[in-house]
């Protein structure tokens, strides 16, 4: 026989409270579980790139427009379709950039809306053309200015989202003095830490470990941009000498020569003193090495293990030199690209990520 109390019986109230609080605990947890949600999402649709996008069947098509500020700065803005301010990523993919248009990038920028991040992807003629300058600082934060001034952005909501050599340039931005203190955060995967050291490593084919010196085999674009970057600082006849294979008349011209000789590390390590001033404040200017003392944003910092184009020790130096909220050297990634032949590595590099993402979003 069933006891009662007030028309209801002991078990029925029981299990009502038990909805009670099961309720309570989802709702409680539901920003955490929606969170791992858009994260997994994501990480399918825009870093595996499986072959169906689930994101697609549940949201509207994103909205995407070219956004102009001045001084010449342009990218591509991709975001929800939906009127209100959303929390932004302005997109820097370093030296010899895809196209926006290309299905890689697309399914980022796609797949941030979808999940109710706008981005902005910045684009830059001299890094198209392999070129690092020091102008590339003033377009970033031209670029945060326009996105702080936009309608559609949450001002107190916009990180920087670096790869390669455009992770580097996005820790010098973000330590800019015009927005430093309103930086949400920065997400650098795989950047460098000095840009005249990494001339060196590329160009001798070595670089130093806390274990000794390893020899390397840098990608031909690393090998390209680090040429360039290096010819972009001398004057017009020095260029013109290099190329056609006679001696420059300047000592910068001599020096770049045999720089770009494949000198040995520790000869590579003598002749960039030799360089002038001007010529290392060009490196000095696309540097973190110079600037991180000025950073004030959370730093979220990703690096392959093996990265043919940087290697890994220049996360490590710079996670001596500001600490990072998140600190990763992955094995799932060539570079920024993913690998998914090992199955434990992608569970365990994978879930890093996932977690990553999921803080990211719940923040947003």
């Amino acid at each position: 026989m069933r006891t009662r109390v007030d028309g209801w019986s002991v078990r029925a109230r029981v299990r009502a409270i038990g909805w009670l609080l099961a309720a309570l605990i989802l709702l409680a947890g539901w920003p955490t579980i929606d969170a791992y949600g858009r994260a997994a999402a994501l990480l399918g649709d825009a870093v595996l790139r499986l072959p169906v996008s689930p994101l697609s069947w549940v949201t509207a098509d994103p909205i995407t427009e070219e956004l102009h500020w001045p001084n010449g700065g342009y990218g591509v803005f991709t975001r929800p379709r939906s009127s209100e301010p959303h929390a932004t990523l302005l997109l820097v993919l370093g030296a010899e950039p895809a196209d926006p248009d290309d299905p890689r990038v697309r399914r980022l920028r796609e797949g941030l809306a979808r999940i109710g991040l706008a981005s902005l992807l910045v684009r830059s003629e001299p890094l198209i053309d392999s070129r690092v300058t020091p102008d590339e600082i003033p377009l970033l934060t031209g670029a945060f200015v326009a996105l702080r001034e936009h309608p559609r952005v949450r001002p107190d909501r916009i990180g920087l989202l670096g790869l390669s050599v455009g992770g580097s340039l996005a820790l010098v931005a973000a330590a800019d003095p015009a927005i430093a203190d309103e930086v949400w955060f920065v997400l650098a995967i795989g950047p460098y830490f000095d840009a005249a050291t990494l001339a060196l490593e590329v160009n001798s084919r070595r670089y130093r470990t806390p274990a000794g010196v390893v020899a390397w085999d840098p990608d031909a674009t690393a090998v390209r941009v680090v040429r360039r970057t290096l010819l972009a600082a001398l004057s017009p006849a020095d260029v013109e000498a290099i190329e056609a294979g006679r001696e420059p008349r300047s000592a910068d011209g001599r020096v770049a020569a045999e720089l770009l000789a494949a000198p040995t590390l520790e000869r590579a390590e003598q002749l960039l003193p030799a360089l002038s001033p001007s010529v290392r404040e060009a490196f000095a200017a696309v540097s973190p090495s110079a600037y991180l003392p000025g950073l004030r944003a959370p730093l979220y910092l990703l690096h392959d293990n093996h990265d043919p184009f940087i290697p890994w020790t220049h996360s490590e130096a710079i996670a001596r030199e500001y600490t990072p909220d998140t600190y990763h050297r992955l094995d799932m990634f060539e570079h920024v690209d993913p690998k998914l032949g090992n199955v434990r590595i992608l569970l365990r590099d994978g879930s890093r990520l996932l977690r990553l993402f999921a803080h990211i979003i719940r923040e947003r």
